[in-house]
């Protein structure tokens, strides 16, 4: 009969933290459904596509996919095989002066962009030649921006960052923003 009494205990005891286990989980956690002090504090992330503002108490880190090519081509174009959503970093060593055009906005990855969503990639020509430049066009579809008073011409050793931005149609904005060698 005691043993009974123990087991009819433990049975209860086990049912009340099942219980509480569970509004615990169902109410949100320990800090309510909105974390401590009103932000979410829970730290996953459910899946790639996040459709709430995340806040980064730390640093973070993008990219880390790079291409390179040397070429001595009058025109090249930026195609799949340069320009890819992984890719944050291309490095193109120009012979000539050089005309680079983006792919069409109905080809990939362009075309898998819905409205409103970009991407960027930094794009650096690594020739040692200040006269050997890659100055940037858009495709078809693609419509180049550049800053007031800048250009979209990148000399050699000199960086720009290149960000594709979805229109409402199908269109696609090619902003190029440029620096300069500064040693």
């Amino acid at each position: 009969m005691k043993n009974n009494k123990y087991l009819v205990v433990s049975i209860v005891v086990a049912l009340a933290l099942s219980v509480y286990a569970l509004i615990v989980v169902l109410s949100g956690g320990a800090d309510g459904q909105n974390g401590r002090n009103g932000l979410n504090g829970k730290g996953a992330i459910p899946g790639p596509e996040v459709y709430e503002t995340m806040i980064f108490r730390g640093s973070s880190l993008d990219g880390g996919i790079t291409t390179s090519t040397t070429t001595v081509d009058a025109t090249i174009v930026l195609d799949a095989s340069h320009l890819r959503r992984e890719v944050s970093y291309i490095s193109m060593n120009i012979g000539v002066n050089a005309t680079v055009t983006t792919m069409a906005s109905t080809s990939a990855p362009l075309v898998d962009l819905l409205p409103g969503q970009s991407f960027q990639v930094y794009f650096y020509n690594a020739s040692t030649t200040a006269g050997s430049t890659a100055t940037f066009a858009g495709g078809t579809g693609v419509d180049l921006q550049e800053d007031e008073g800048a250009t979209v011409i990148v000399n050699g050793l000199e960086v720009a960052r290149l960000t594709f931005l979805k229109k409402l149609d199908s269109d696609v904005i090619f902003w190029v923003e440029t620096g300069q060698v500064g040693d």
